[in-house]
């Protein structure tokens, strides 16, 4: 705690991710804008833009996407201005999840898509794995079933830590893949 009984940038961080677990969003979002200020502050764009992604992802579960993208943009500007792959690529992700929630659904593909990339760039297989797994849902409530075949493969080639039933599900979709001649 500081001598003069504010909350750093980071204390504030935690206390917003407690709030947020704890389903306290409207408390979680007061919390998060005041560590958005306190790191402009510390002249700190990265944690600034996390706490923007954070805004933004609650902003997506309330409905309210206007609020939502604007948070997420300004997030992804502060990560690309900071060169942090990784964090970028999170706030794309989040901004694929927008998009989708908002029916713009090629949008959402090339944010996730973009997304992928970046944690490949960056070597965080468990995150791109994620956001490909994310890329097939998508393709497959678009009822797109060999692209999300296509993505689901890739998901789960370059899954870290495959069990079983990742191993023989991709098994799997490696057989078909080739029986539809890909």
């Amino acid at each position: 705690m500081n001598t003069d009984n504010r909350q750093s940038a980071d204390q504030l961080k935690e206390e917003g991710l407690r709030l947020f677990q704890r389903g306290e969003l409207d408390n979680a979002i007061g919390i998060f804008e005041t560590a958005v200020s306190t790191y402009a502050t510390e002249q700190n764009p990265v944690g600034q833009a996390e706490m923007l992604n954070n805004i933004g992802v609650i902003q997506r579960m309330r409905g309210k996407h206007d609020e939502s993208l604007t948070a997420l943009t300004t997030a992804h500007t502060l990560c690309q201005q900071a060169g942090d792959i990784n964090r970028r690529a999170q706030v794309l992700g989040n901004m694929g999840d927008l998009y989708a929630a908002m029916g713009d659904k090629e949008t959402a593909a090339r944010c996730y898509s973009d997304a992928a990339e970046l944690f490949a760039q960056d070597g965080d297989k468990q995150k791109q794995s994620q956001v490909l797994k994310a890329l097939c849902l998508l393709r497959l409530r678009q009822g797109q079933w060999l692209p999300a075949m296509m993505y689901m493969e890739q998901s789960l080639a370059v899954k870290p830590r495959r069990g079983l039933f990742d191993a023989l599900f991709l098994g799997l979709l490696r057989f078909a893949s080739t029986l539809f001649g890909r």
